[in-house]
């Protein structure tokens, strides 16, 4: 299991509160926005209560993963887990983009999906779709991190996140046991494509008050030819966030591996933050 700061939010994250975020200031991506959130806010608190920021460990093992390929299951769990880079296949998983599918179960809900990818990627340009199952295969609206070239899944390492649906439930897929599952298909096969790791992405304590701080930064650095009540609403995020941080800090200690390994053990899952840190912080208000 491990970290990295896009996985505690993403522009999907914001736009859940703010809906049309991404088109009133003409930008594609508040990435920069979320980077300073976590970097110059969380960050230091983070440190200053004894964490260490990227000890925070939001991404794990997917229980099963199979590939569909012309209608046959295939189990790929294992080069998902392993270090072996490169050695699961996307361009053949998903020769026929219209039918061929991955599936990746977990056996907890999980918010998205980290892509490891080394030197073989997609040069094809393509959109992915994620589904998740309710009764039946419906679509998420996701935030597609492999697009490291605009317009093309798979073209490089990535997270894919999106919002957790409430009406997510259980099921099997081909041999599997009761899990969670994403289906991912793709509109044009990665061509040359190969991944070396698959990991589900887990919801932090920490999303919240990333994201409502990212918010405030948005308003409050708002230009002021673009109309609109920017200084209340940055006031208004900022006083959410620092009472979610409030909140964060009290439950957090389970997320983070203190013992410098890979995966959280037993007693960690357990800890508080007064056994992991130096206690709960009291924010002063500004």
């Amino acid at each position: 299991m491990s970290w990295h700061p896009n996985d505690l939010v993403s522009d999907v994250d914001l736009k859940d509160y703010e809906s049309t975020i991404l088109d009133q200031f003409g930008v594609t991506t508040w990435r920069q926005r979320r980077t300073k959130a976590l970097e110059d806010w969380l960050f230091p608190i983070l440190k200053g209560q004894g964490y260490d920021p990227f000890r925070l460990r939001t991404r794990a093992d997917a229980d099963k993963v199979f590939g569909f390929t012309a209608s046959v299951y295939t189990d790929v769990t294992g080069k998902t887990k392993d270090t072996t880079t490169d050695d699961l296949n996307l361009a053949t998983t998903f020769a026929t983009p219209s039918t061929d599918a991955i599936y990746i179960g977990s056996a907890q809900p999980f918010r998205g999906l980290f892509v490891a990818m080394l030197d073989t990627v997609s040069a094809i340009a393509a959109t992915l779709t994620v589904r998740y199952w309710d009764g039946s295969w419906k679509a998420l609206q996701v935030a597609d991190y492999t697009q490291q070239v605009s317009g093309t899944a798979f073209s490089g390492s990535g997270s894919i996140t999106w919002t957790m649906p409430v009406d997510w439930t259980r099921r099997a897929v081909s041999t599997s046991d009761l899990l969670y599952w994403a289906k991912l298909t793709t509109s044009a096969t990665p061509t040359a494509a190969k991944a070396g790791q698959v990991s589900v992405i887990r919801s932090s304590v920490f999303r919240a008050p990333v994201t409502f701080r990212t918010l405030q930064l948005i308003f409050q650095e708002a230009p002021t030819s673009a109309d609109g009540p920017w200084k209340e609403k940055s006031q208004y995020y900022k006083e959410e966030a620092d009472q979610a941080l409030q909140r964060a800090l009290q439950i957090c200690g389970g997320e983070f591996d203190t013992d410098g390994s890979d995966q959280i053990s037993a007693d960690e899952a357990t800890q508080t933050p007064e056994e992991v840190g130096n206690g709960p912080l009291v924010l002063e208000r500004m």
